[in-house]
């Protein structure tokens, strides 16, 4: 195995493990305080450990799951996450369903976009140098998380320093543009 596959799949391996950590606090916080920006940040480190796990198999040497079928399978994962955000925001915009005002996510997203960024740019650097579609894909759903932490920023922050309780759900819908298109992009 070359000194850059190895990389790049000790790369995959540490995106596992710091988005189980991280949608597990995410997912914690955000049911909550019943925030559907973190609920769907905390989702989509579940879909990212997924897109790694399939990039695993399809770079591993017993190529147990070609190129191709893994990049569908993290594209209907894009899918899921549109349905989710697409409910929850519009249960809570119909219900006016509050959530609770609070800094931890903001917290969680400022951690993110400091740890996924540089993760996300060194995993497609390796891809590109491999000319691997399969690390590219994976190292563009790390990247989109970074976008989500963005716009929990936004979306919590807003809320925590202005009470304005509804910009988490909408937050959470300019998440959507975003992932349609990396559905599309590789379905």
């Amino acid at each position: 195995m070359s000194d850059v596959l190895k990389q790049s799949k000790n790369l995959i391996y540490f995106t596992i493990l710091y988005n189980l950590v991280e949608g597990i606090i995410a997912l914690t916080v955000g049911i909550g305080e019943n925030s559907t920006a973190l609920l769907s940040f905390g989702l989509d480190s579940f879909i990212e450990i997924f897109a790694s796990s399939v990039a695993l198999l399809g770079i591993s040497n017993t190529k147990k799951l070609n190129a191709e079928t893994a990049e569908k399978y993290i594209a209907y994962s894009f899918l899921f996450l549109i349905f989710f955000i697409l409910a929850k925001s519009s249960y809570d915009l119909l219900n006016s369903k509050l959530n609770e005002i609070t800094y931890i996510g903001v917290i969680i997203g400022v951690v993110s976009i400091f740890v996924e960024g540089p993760l996300a740019y060194k995993k497609f650097k390796l891809g590109r140098k491999l000319n691997n579609d399969l690390i590219i894909a994976e190292a563009k759903e790390t990247l989109f998380c970074l976008n989500l932490s963005v716009l929990v920023i936004i979306g919590v922050g807003v809320n925590y320093l202005f009470d304005i309780w509804y910009f988490d759900p909408v937050a959470a819908l300019f998440m959507i543009p975003w992932l349609y298109k990396e559905f599309k992009e590789h379905k």
